[in-house]
């Protein structure tokens, strides 16, 4: 009898340590309305919406994490269950990870200040200013192969909130952003938005934001987890979360989202 008990609490065991070992964890970094720590301490937002919606369909255990985005790559690299909800897909980045489906997007803009609106219609004559990019970000390696560098035209710095000073200030000319953290970031700079004005769109610059995994997820779940996302996109309910979060649709149909 008791060797039977044994023998049922190891398989309870065994059974209990698969499951935990199936249990996936969203990360993403907090930046609202697209994933932010809500009053209640949870994980919160439209693209958490999203994967939620698109883990209904999927059935597979989860939880999600929203933490820095230092934190959120390393994990991201270092831990086969972790997914990040929104990942901007560059070719540096590609074979680093599996990019399951795009969740958003988000459009590059060199941003100055409108009392000032440079008149300018490529990257190229933006070289005749000073632009300014946060150090480590893509937004740096695009700079530096379009030919700015830091002895002339190129300004690097480690947290956007020198940015925005350094704008204002009139230090620099223009900040190279885009339009998932602008309005977040001039929030909490104290910026006022109709102090800047967009003043060139960089067409080039990559803008698909992904759910992302680590190169060692499980292949069945990828697949799950890729068809969850693309059965919540023709069903129309990724559509209507963007539209109860106030996120402009007309934009997205700009690009397709795969």
């Amino acid at each position: 009898m008791l060797f039977r008990s044994l023998l049922i609490a190891t398989m309870l065991c065994f059974i209990s340590c698969a499951t935990a070992a199936k249990t996936l964890t969203f990360i993403a970094e907090d930046l609202p309305p697209y994933h932010f720590k809500n009053q209640q301490g949870e994980a919160d937002g439209a693209l958490v919406e999203v994967v939620k919606a698109a883990l209904t369909h999927a059935n597979i255990p989860s939880e999600f994490e929203i933490m820095p985005m230092a934190r959120a790559f390393h994990e991201l690299e270092n831990n086969p269950n972790m997914l990040m909800i929104s990942l901007l897909k560059n070719p540096a980045r590609e074979s680093r990870f599996q990019w399951l489906a795009q969740t958003y997007f988000s459009d590059a803009y060199l941003v100055d200040l409108a009392s000032k609106s440079h008149k300018i219609f490529s990257l190229k004559q933006a070289q005749q200013y000073r632009v300014a990019t946060i150090r480590g970000y893509s937004s740096e390696h695009y700079l530096k192969h379009a030919g700015f560098n830091e002895d002339k035209n190129l300004v690097l710095v480690s947290h956007y909130h020198q940015l925005w000073q350094l704008l204002e200030k009139e230090r620099i000319d223009f900040v190279l952003t885009n339009t998932l953290t602008l309005q977040n970031e001039l929030a909490l700079s104290g910026v006022d938005p109709s102090d800047i004005h967009k003043s060139l769109h960089l067409d080039d610059f990559p803008s698909g934001l992904y759910l992302a995994a680590n190169l060692n997820l499980d292949k069945q779940l990828a697949a799950q987890l890729r068809n969850a996302v693309e059965a919540l996109k023709q069903s129309g309910q990724y559509q209507a979360i963007l539209q109860k979060w106030q996120l402009p649709l007309c934009e997205i149909n700009k690009k397709s989202i795969n």
